[in-house]
């Protein structure tokens, strides 16, 4: 008895640092839980994740591989969510669906599709089916961020701010509130509303927004800079200290001009390898890189190194001409 205790409070402490993005304290709890087979699989899949949020995306498909006998609804998730990741959306919309057997999963895994929806272009059948989860009070605001997220892919800036403002802010998780934030000045931005004396936020704890009061190039470089941090480099990973930053910038900004985005929450984000090595995720060393972007734009907001599995972009999305046709026509919605 005193094992599933301390395994369950091992479980629900290592989600406390999970949710205040602290994955050094949330994986030591995650390990300490998983050795009680009743939380297994939850922190299994906990710990896979961290490796998929710190990048080390082809560490995360060699677990899943290993894991592959393991038909549990929590690992299904996953492989959903890397696949999505890696542009693979239909087999990622495949894990989704499988999920769905799951009673408690179903809406979850609903508003997963929805928004593979949107990187296949579909953005027709990814509106009704978040306008149908928005009857769900449990799912109402994510769905909710995720028409207004749709609406700015499309500008339709106005419907945009006026489906934000009627989240009642009261109802908001940490994270859902600071994505709130983002999309509020986001919109304001777009809609031309934003003044150089609405400019109180932080660069480091606000730097989303603040790039939209100072968009130089230095302010840009220096954030990507600390990427540099060799200290990072079994966690978060890390340039080489040689690497020439601002021809990286340059060069991603010319990768970037005809790609397709990956959507995902409140930014647009471009994984592609490069011809040379850049820097280090884990033990490895990667030629791979992460551009991320402000929502609906090629605005460069940060980039990082990652590492991309063998099977990245299976299904040919990242360069699809058709998608990027497709995404431009659901782009001309009035």
């Amino acid at each position: 008895m005193g094992i599933n205790i301390n395994s369950r409070e091992a479980y629900f402490n290592g989600l406390d640092f999970w949710n205040n993005n602290d994955y050094i304290n949330a994986r030591y709890w995650f390990k300490q839980s998983y050795n009680n087979p009743g939380f297994r699989d939850k922190s299994l899949s906990k710990l896979i994740q961290i490796d998929l949020r710190e990048g080390k995306y082809a560490k995360v498909r060699e677990l899943l591989e290993e894991n592959r006998d393991n038909s549990s609804i929590e690992l299904k998730q996953v492989y959903g969510l890397l696949e999505n990741i890696e542009n693979n959306f239909e087999a990622s919309k495949k894990y989704y669906s499988q999920c769905m057997i799951d009673p408690d999963m179903q809406n979850k895994s609903l508003l997963a599709i929805s928004k593979l929806y949107i990187q296949t272009g579909d953005n027709e059948v990814a509106r009704k089916m978040m306008e149908t989860l928005q009857l769900n009070s449990r799912f109402n605001i994510q769905s909710t961020i995720g028409l207004v997220c749709l609406n700015i892919l499309e500008q339709n800036y106005v419907d945009a701010y006026k489906l934000l403002n009627t989240i009642d802010e009261k109802r908001l998780t940490p994270k859902l509130s600071q994505h709130y934030k983002i999309l509020n000045m986001y919109s304001l931005y777009f809609l031309g509303k934003l003044k150089s004396q609405d400019n109180h936020y932080d660069p480091v704890r606000d730097y989303m927004i603040y790039r939209l009061f100072d968009n130089s190039e230095e302010t840009l470089i220096k954030h990507i800079s600390k990427h540099m941090n060799q200290a990072d480099r079994a966690t978060n990973g890390c340039f080489f200290k040689c690497t020439d930053l601002r021809k990286l910038l340059y060069d991603a900004r010319d990768a970037i001009k005809n790609m397709n985005s990956n959507h995902f929450e409140v930014s647009d984000m471009y994984r592609f390898r490069l011809d040379t090595p850049i820097g280090f995720k884990g033990d490895d060393i990667t030629s791979d890189l992460c551009v991320v972007t402000m929502i609906g734009t090629k605005d460069i907001v940060t980039m990082y190194p990652v590492l991309l599995s063998e099977q990245f972009d299976k299904e040919g999305m990242g360069t699809s001409k058709q998608l990027l046709l497709k995404r431009n026509q659901g782009g001309n919605r009035k």
